[in-house]
Formats: structure tokens, sequence, C-alpha cells
């Protein structure tokens, strides 16, 4: 695997402020992703891995498709890494 993380962490943070949307549904309400689709379907490690141009490099036997590792990359940086990414990022714009 020779991935670009900086490259893809920047393009999955793009992404996350493309789908920001207000939710009501408790309290105030407030400002973030869909929960179960933040990428619009809810194959979410699916859709980053299109969102990061990383071509399907598995075989389930009858199709092609994303292979476990890939899966692993994109969850570790949309689980652990993302979201501190987006605060760095900004912080370091305004300050």
């Amino acid at each position: 695997m020779d991935r670009n993380e900086r490259e893809d962490l920047e393009k999955l943070a793009n992404a996350v402020i493309e789908n920001l949307e207000y939710n009501d549904m408790c309290e105030y309400g407030s400002i973030g992703v869909d929960c179960k689709r933040p990428f619009g379907n809810s194959d979410v490690e699916a859709d980053m891995l299109e969102i990061i141009g990383w071509e399907m490099e598995g075989d389930d036997g009858e199709d092609a498709c994303y292979s476990s590792t890939q899966r692993d990359y994109v969850r570790t940086l949309y689980m652990e890494k993302l979201a501190q990414f987006i605060k760095d990022m900004w912080f370091d714009r305004i300050y």
C-alpha cells in the first residue's frame, strides 16, 4: 500500500464539509454529517475509497471489490484521524 495519508485526509475532510447539514432531531439540534450515511450511501467505507480515488483491489470470487486492507485503511482514517485533522487544519488557518 503506497498511499499519501495527508492527501487522503484532505479529500475526506473536504467531503465532510460538503456533507455538513443541520439536524433538528434532538433539543437545539446539531450541525454534522448523517451518522448512517456521512457520504451519501450506506457503504461508508466504499464511499470513502471512491472519494480518495483508490481503485478496487479485492476479488470476492464474483466481482471486483475493495479489499479488507483498503477498508481497514479508510476506517482508521475516519474513526481515528479525520476529526483531529479537520480541527488542526481549521485552527492552523485562524491562529
